[in-house]
């Protein structure tokens, strides 16, 4: 049977009556995310370089000040010390670039299993409000660690984001999760340390019919963490620590054993441009040649859960629903 693809996604398989719901990882295309298939982006997080080519296609810039002004990053301290980090920035090695070919990126691994890192505004409020249903959201992320974890992430208020946001996490079956976040797909490769991408449409996010059934108003500022990202059941990094160094509030660390450890080069809201992906359809032929579970084997008569789908254009692992 013939099926009928957006390029951005795959509209699900069929099979025996059932969808079959797609990932939403996918490996960074080469060169990076192609801006210009996109519109009315909504920034939280981006090199300057990024920014500056989408240029007035912007709509709402909170990126992340490097002079610490507007907003800053904060890691989490210890309850006990709070000179003690529960993440630590590890340092990129010479040569590292992001999903673009540029230097700038956030490392970040943890020293304590809790450990969270927050978009927090200082002099300006995070401006969310022209995000819609048409958005997508859009978030590059690499596992470079020893050890791969799962990883959450969420968006909007802090203080309301349980009924007014999106908790998502990677590294677990789509619409699987734990505790409050909802999980939108597998790392492909686990801590490869290749980039990738998440890319999830507002509309599926919303939908009390799938797999999530968030809700969000974003129509007044936002005066408290607007972002958070964390690991799930990580292997902690081992570091010695000094000081805190003249001027510094916080010890320094030399990481001495790494463990999880997870990067971040974008997190931005757009909408697809006509001319862009999304626009763009084409014709193809996908047929199933086999099924299989988790461990590898054959399944002729599939039930709900996820499984690995070999067809004429490739292998994925794919949550039957």
């Amino acid at each position: 049977m013939k099926k009928r693809f957006t390029l951005i996604f795959a509209a699900a398989i069929f099979v025996g009556g059932m969808a079959i719901a797609q990932n939403y990882i996918t490996k960074a295309p080469a060169g990076g995310f192609d801006l210009a298939g996109g519109k009315e982006y909504v920034v939280l997080y981006a090199p300057q370089t990024v920014i500056d080519r989408m240029g007035s296609n912007v709509v709402s810039n909170n990126n992340l000040d490097a002079n610490q002004v507007d907003n800053t990053l904060e890691y989490w301290v210890t309850d006990w010390d709070a000179k003690d980090l529960t993440l630590y920035n590890v340092p990129p090695k010479d040569g590292e670039v992001n999903s673009f070919g540029d230097a700038e990126f956030i490392n970040a691994t943890p020293l304590y299993a809790w450990g969270t890192g927050v978009f927090m505004p200082k002099a300006k409020a995070y401006d969310l409000s022209k995000i819609t249903d048409r958005h997508h959201l859009h978030i590059g992320l690499r596992d470079f660690g020893t050890s791969p974890s799962k990883y959450q992430f969420s968006v909007g208020s802090q203080k309301t984001i349980k009924s007014n946001g999106f908790q998502i996490m990677a590294g677990v079956g789509v619409g699987q999760g734990s505790g409050d976040y909802v999980g939108i797909g597998e790392m492909p490769n686990g801590n490869d340390g290749e980039w990738y991408y998440i890319d999830v449409p507002v509309k599926d996010l919303v939908d009390e019919n799938g797999n999530f059934g968030f809700s969000y108003n974003f129509s007044a500022p936002v005066a408290d963490g607007v972002f958070t990202f964390s690991f799930n059941s990580p292997v902690c990094s081992t570091a010695t620590k000094t000081g805190p160094a003249p001027g510094e509030t916080v010890y320094t660390y030399e990481i001495t054993k790494l463990g999880s450890a997870l990067s971040l080069d974008h997190i931005f809201f757009y909408v697809p441009s006509e001319n862009g992906v999304e626009g763009v359809t084409a014709e193809v032929d996908e047929k199933i040649i086999a099924i299989y579970d988790i461990t590898g084997c054959k399944v002729e008569k599939p039930g709900r859960g996820l499984y690995i789908v070999k067809t004429n254009l490739g292998a994925r692992k794919v949550l039957f629903k």
